[in-house]
């Protein structure tokens, strides 16, 4: 009997701790994206048969230059605006080929309802080696380099909007929060909430190249030394309200070693007793390029 009456003692005070820490609430919710670190990826349909592990071709043959577009992040890519340009082989050298082309559909982005994006496979020609060969055979590689424009969106789902720092209830300023960033090569990997001054709150983003490739900021040229990006909050999330900056410059970032911090914080201070949550939306937007390679084997036929 004493034992059974010592087991209910301990449920009601686990029930009473449990509610009494309800002060501040559930901290997690779900994404609202898919995620994942790719946006347009790109291969090499098949050069020719394949011999040793190298698609091989007599020297008296054509083969095919198609390149595979697919969209495996969550913005949409609009007709015409992923450029693909050949590099590594001499026009001289082959006939039968154009050089450059863009995307002719609108490549969409992985949603619930096309899990597998948009897809798209250009077709630059039937090329033709037109050197006579010297030797027993000739490996050219061909490369393609493709460039797109893209977003990332974020979300902080629980931003704490808390005037009075003492009170302990309904949410937290000073800590990480959950952050979500939709289907690209750019992704904030984590962010944090912390006071900036007297009612003042700032949300500090970590931004990170996870794609491979090189990004720059809209409609600018790629830089070797750093990457780009520009960035504002969406309208949902009253950006007249904040001042968000990197290093200093409004809208914009540079990305040192492919990484860059984002901060964003309140104009002026919030109203006595202000005590709620709400979610912050930011985009991220940039152009992408990356380098693809395959190697052909021409062989004489002497």
């Amino acid at each position: 009997m004493k034992k059974h009456i010592f087991i209910v003692l301990i449920i009601a005070m686990v029930a009473l701790a449990g509610c009494e820490g309800g002060n501040t609430e559930d901290q997690t919710t779900g994404s609202p994206y898919k995620g994942g670190a790719q946006g347009i990826i790109a291969n090499f349909e098949s050069f020719g048969v394949v011999e040793n592990g190298v698609p091989t071709i007599y020297e008296d043959e054509t083969f095919p230059i198609e390149i595979t577009l697919k969209n495996k992040g969550e913005d949409t890519v609009e007709i015409g605006k992923a450029d693909i340009a050949l590099k590594g082989i001499s026009g001289s050298d082959f006939e039968g080929i154009v050089t450059q082309k863009a995307n002719a559909n609108k490549l969409d982005g992985i949603s619930e309802f096309n899990t597998l994006g948009g897809e798209e496979t250009v077709d630059f020609g039937d090329a033709k080696y037109k050197i006579d060969l010297k030797t027993s055979y000739y490996d050219a590689t061909v490369f393609a380099s493709y460039k797109y424009p893209y977003k990332t969106h974020v979300a902080v789902p629980k931003v704490c909007f808390k005037e009075d720092l003492s009170d302990k209830s309904v949410c937290n300023v000073e800590e990480t929060k959950q952050v979500f960033s939709s289907g690209g090569p750019i992704t904030v990997k984590s962010a944090r909430e912390t006071r900036a001054g007297a009612g003042l709150i700032a949300i500090e983003y970590e931004v990170e190249n996870v794609g491979g490739g090189e990004v720059t900021k809209p409609d600018a040229e790629f830089d070797s030394r750093y990457g780009q990006i520009s960035f504002s909050l969406d309208e949902t999330s009253n950006p007249g309200n904040w001042e968000c900056k990197a290093a200093g410059q409004d809208g914009e970032a540079r990305l040192v070693d492919n990484k860059a911090t984002i901060r964003c914080k309140l104009n002026s201070p919030m109203e006595k007793k202000t005590l709620y949550t709400k979610q912050i939306d930011l985009t991220i937007s940039y152009d992408y390029r990356d380098l693809i390679q395959q190697s052909v084997r021409i062989k004489s036929k002497g």
